[in-house]
């Protein structure tokens, strides 16, 4: 009964503290004006993604891709508006408006890179977020595509895995990691476990109209996580329009338009990589389908009030019936092969359901109210039978010179079985403000209730047959033959080698920030801006732990001949456990799990600068990351298999640099380079030195140990025929640590060998607006944007990369890893067109 009241009396502090953070927030109303247009360049074209902000207050915005714009900015006294595009001349203009008035403006661009030199911009706090252009997914060379494509380019981030696109950032796993679109947070799959199980990320980049990324350090509004942020916001049409695009490896179509007040986006995706699986090593039949179909619909219904719904349904099925494995691998010295038949197959379902309403009340332009409601629905199956029969032997050369197969080193068999079925129902209400306040301030805040309910069927079971004999799964004998591909398999499976679980969860978050922007002004220029802001949890499942994140963001930017600005972002980073962190590996949950914590300190510059008459920026970032209540984790290609316990302390530290700009003109490149480490110390683990004494083992590299990583991306034309252009994508990245299955982290005493791929993609630009629209009296091509052939060459150099590694023991009783290789080189071709 006391146990029932302390949860109740928790329960209410929470719910008491968002009605507290609700009542103490302050609206302020200062005299605003707004200015709308369109941006254009010499042709009349619409330009996409032209930055428009003041260079004496803060707010800022960027065109759509019809070029419109529409920006909040002071009324009653003389502004200035800085308009600048990457392909196009920076323009400067200098306005006065009345209050409350409504100012059109268009503008039109010259195109040439030649930037104004004597105007000291102020664009507000960027430093440390990202923008990112959806339009170049297209154009990078990718089998996975999508708008995680280029995340994995910037700085701080890393994925040794082309078929999947979760990534890694600082030292951070793929969960460690937030994604909104039009602020509903999105989740990953919880049972993938290849990469080629995936399918799609949800972000369409089709609807895609801006994206902003943080590595760390960001603001107290962006949720709780210890890695990084995604915020992505579809677009707002203004007018009929549409994309279709097909390729060897699947095909996407949108439509957009707008009429009177009401505005909708609907996008559909269809994938099968088929073609792309079959370069991998398992020799089989791979059929996977992937689709998918989102919209967004906008309705505003008075001057004040709007209201949009955005809806995506999603069904991934993948299917797969294993034929054999065939290959060498080892030393020189010491090669080895591996031959293995499979019967059987494994049929993986994963459907996934998002809804969510926003209501927006705006009663004038220095004030914004949003409430959100959103709701997450997804089924997962996982269902496999697959025998299998191994021969694992050396390599010797024959008296005539010849490769030969030699001696048996080991083999065996074993029977895998799995009935995994998940369901996850995750429902909130958010309700958010923003408000522009008198000297300079924005001050944000929100409130947010979360319920989740999950439910978890585990049912998994392997037999391992040498020689005729059942044998048990951690090998006694030598000779025996244990395979160990996935660690989540080889956990505590009892007596009878099951692994049966039976979860049920349901639960409630409350959470809430408050954050406020202040600009300080010398001169009438904003030099300084200080954000500051309160994040607080609360969940129902740990009534025990109650979380609060202060974090705090400082910019300068000094008067300096030349356009430079810096930054020091600091905070209290807390990740509460979601379901697989909670679970321990037998299947059972930690009833006592704890908040993940990190303190950041992040120092940043951006300095902005011409060369060849065109526009560069260079970007440095240097953090330290301390880290403790670490629940420990391996990870398997893309699954991560959690210990379920906080016993760990750690840190990552590193840098990031970034040089981005037009190399070729009209055309955006860039090159990056990190250099990071990342260690934990696991609590109670200990290890016998050589005179028998038990030494505590310390600091070793976390999974995600990445020490070096380049990552480039560069765009080229023919001068003489600027339809024709290159694209390259180029990383190269260091090794993971590694160890053997069901051991220790101290165990992590191999890497990876080191992450080495190329690809290249050719395309040729059938029409474009901006050059072939004067060409055409036919109405059909005038409607035409852009339409263009691509040929991708995947893995150029054809470097079989390794994506994780399965355990033999062979006759000397030696554990022996045997890579599973990635991807081989192959060609796509793909055809778009935007209209």
């Amino acid at each position: 009964m006391r146990n029932k009241c302390f949860k109740f009396a928790i329960l209410k502090q929470g719910i008491l503290i968002t009605v507290i953070m609700l009542l103490t927030v302050v609206c302020g109303f200062a005299q605003t004006a707004v200015v709308k247009g369109i941006i254009t360049d010499e042709l009349g074209d619409p330009i996409e993604n032209a930055i428009i902000r003041g260079t004496d207050f803060e707010q800022q915005t960027i065109t759509n891709e019809h070029g419109h714009y529409s920006l909040t900015v002071p009324s009653g006294r003389s502004i200035q508006l800085f308009i600048q595009h990457l392909s196009h001349q920076d323009t400067l203009i200098t306005l006065q408006l009345k209050s409350k008035e409504t100012h059109t403006l268009n503008v039109v661009l010259r195109t040439t890179g030649e930037r104004l030199q004597t105007v000291n911009i102020n664009g507000g706090p960027t430093v440390g977020y990202v923008q990112v252009n959806p339009k170049l997914t297209f154009q990078l060379p990718s089998p996975t595509g999508g708008m995680e494509s280029l995340i994995k380019m910037l700085p701080g981030t890393s994925s040794t895995n082309e078929l999947s696109s979760q990534y890694n950032v600082r030292g951070g796993n793929f969960d460690e990691n937030l994604v909104f679109v039009n602020g509903i947070q999105i989740y990953r799959p919880f049972l993938v476990r290849n990469a080629q199980q995936e399918g799609m990320s949800f972000i369409n980049s089709d609807l895609t109209g801006s994206v902003m990324f943080s590595a760390g350090g960001f603001d107290a509004k962006y949720g709780d996580k210890m890695s990084s942020v995604l915020d992505v916001i579809y677009k707002e049409p203004t007018k009929i329009g549409g994309s279709f695009s097909a390729s060897l490896l699947g095909a996407t179509a949108h439509a957009e338009g707008k009429v009177n007040n009401f505005s909708f986006l609907i996008g559909v995706r269809f994938k099968s990589n088929a073609y792309l699986l079959k370069s991998l090593e398992t020799a089989g039949n791979y059929k996977p389908r992937f689709f998918d179909t989102q919209f967004l619909l906008n309705w505003k219904l008075t001057q004040k009030w709007s209201v949009s719904l955005l809806g995506n349904v999603s069904r991934n099925y993948y299917q797969f019936q294993p034929d054999s494995v065939n290959k060498n691998f080892g030393t020189i010295e010491n090669p080895m092969k591996l031959r293995a038949f499979y019967e059987g197959q494994e049929v993986d379902r994963y459907q996934n359901y998002l809804g969510g309403l926003t209501f927006r009340y705006q009663p004038d332009q220095n004030n914004q109210i949003r409430l959100i409601l959103s709701s997450y629905y997804a089924k997962e199956s996982e269902t496999y039978d697959i025998l299998a029969q191994y021969w694992l032997n050396d390599i010797r050369l024959s008296g005539d010179g010849e490769v030969e197969v030699g001696d048996v080193l080991g083999y065996g068999s074993y029977l895998e079985h799995a009935r995994n079925h998940l369901t996850s129902v995750v429902s909130a209400i958010d309700l958010q403000g923003v408000h522009d306040l008198p000297y300079h301030n924005k001050l944000e805040w929100g409130v947010k209730a979360q319920n989740e309910y999950i439910k978890d069927n585990i049912k998994e079971w392997i037999m391992i047959d040498s020689s005729g004999y059942t044998l048990p799964m951690i090998p006694t004998t030598p000779g025996e033959i244990v395979v160990a591909g996935d660690p989540a398999r080889l956990l505590d499976f009892g007596e009878d080698n099951y692994l049966i679980a039976n979860n049920t969860l349901n639960t409630w978050r409350f959470t809430g920030y408050i954050q406020d922007t202040w600009k300080i002004d010398n001169d009438s220029l904003s030099r300084f801006t200080l954000t500051g802001g309160l994040r607080y949890h609360f969940w129902t499942y740990n009534t025990k732990e109650f979380t609060v994140s202060p974090r705090l963001a400082f910019i300068y930017k000094p008067r300096w001949k030349h356009d430079w600005q810096f930054s020091l972002r600091t905070g209290l980073y807390y990740q509460p456990a979601f379901y697989r962190e909670m679970r321990y590996p037998d299947g059972t949950l930690n009833p006592d799990i704890q908040s993940q914590r990190s303190v950041q300190v992040v120092a940043g510059s951006e300095y902005r600068f011409n060369l060849w008459r065109r526009p560069f920026k260079f970007t440095a970032e240097a953090y330290y990351k301390y880290l403790d209540r670490l629940i420990t984790y391996n990870v398997n290609n893309v699954q991560i298999i959690y210990s379920g316990y906080n016993n760990a302390k750690g840190f990552a530290t590193g840098i990031d640099l970034r040089l981005s700009g037009e190399f070729v003109r009209g055309l955006e490149s860039w090159f990056s380079v990190s250099i990071m480490k990342t260690m934990e110390d696991v609590i109670g683990d200990y290890k016998i030195d050589a005179d028998g004494n038990q030494v505590e083992v310390g600091y070793i590299p976390r999974p995600t140990d990445q020490r070096v990583a380049f990552n480039l991306f560069f765009q080229d034309h023919i001068p003489s025929f600027p339809q024709f252009r290159v694209h390259l994508n180029f990383v190269f990245a260091s090794g993971l640590p590694y160890g053997p299955p069901n051991a220790e982290p101290a165990m992590r005493v191999f890497r990876t060998t080191w992450y080495r791929r190329v690809d290249l993609g050719l395309s040729f630009m059938l029409l474009e607006q901006s050059r072939d629209r004067m060409k055409h009296k036919s109405e059909f091509l005038r409607s035409i944007k852009n339409a263009g052939i691509y040929l991708e060459v995947f893995n150029i150099l054809n470097i079989y990369n390794v994506s994780s590694y399965m355990w033999f023991t062979d006759i000397y009783n030696y554990q022996r890893p045997v890579p599973t290789y990635l991807t081989g080189r192959l060609v796509n071709v793909k055809f778009m067109v935007e209209f």
